[in-house]
């Protein structure tokens, strides 16, 4: 049996890396439907991958898991790299409009997508355990979710009132933020 508190815990743990890369994600502009769909998604991505992880068991981690790491670090530093090239670019031409239109629309649906999921490989290895402690899985797929949508929203918000003022630099702190996360996956 679970405890809520233990329940609880375990959502708001996983989200940390969503609320992480929301608020890296989020220095670009970004509408009400961008901030649901990025939460919807990094939630759905930590509920799934935690859900696999509790369906796959031992199987698929004793195939994957010498490896899995890498592709999140991989996934991570190609999404950091590139805001980081943004951020510079930005800052080296300040005064060009071209620059700031581009930097007006929020990321696309794939790089959403590709960080959603790279922040969420930790909610496999998770998964696993709890379908090996024979833990009740729907409520701990339900909290993983749920944190993982609303620190998401936060961290876009709290990103939105940062970018406003510091603008490319802050670009620059998400990717290294990103950056930070991909290397931590290496110590996994």
């Amino acid at each position: 049996m679970a405890t809520s508190y233990e329940i609880i815990t375990v959502g708001l743990i996983l989200s940390a890396d969503s609320f992480s890369a929301a608020v890296a994600m989020g220095l670009r502009p970004f509408t009400r439907k961008d901030a649901l769909k990025f939460a919807a998604s990094s939630g759905g991505a930590e509920a799934g991958v935690a859900l696999i992880g509790v369906l796959a068991g031992s199987y698929i981690i004793s195939r994957f898991a010498a490896i899995d790491h890498w592709i999140a670090f991989t996934l991570l530093m190609a999404v950091a790299l590139h805001m980081a090239y943004e951020g510079i670019i930005h800052l080296l031409n300040k005064d060009k409009e071209e620059i700031k239109e581009e930097i007006k629309e929020f990321h696309s649906f794939g790089k959403v997508l590709i960080v959603s999921l790279a922040t969420s490989l930790d909610a496999f290895g998770v998964g696993i355990g709890l379908g090996i402690a024979h833990k009740p899985i729907v409520p701990f797929i339900l909290s993983i979710g749920f944190w993982a949508f609303a620190t998401t929203l936060a961290g876009m918000y709290l990103a939105r009132k940062l970018s406003a003022k510091f603008g490319p630099i802050m670009n620059l702190v998400g990717a290294t933020v990103l950056a930070i996360m991909a290397f931590e996956m290496l110590k996994i």
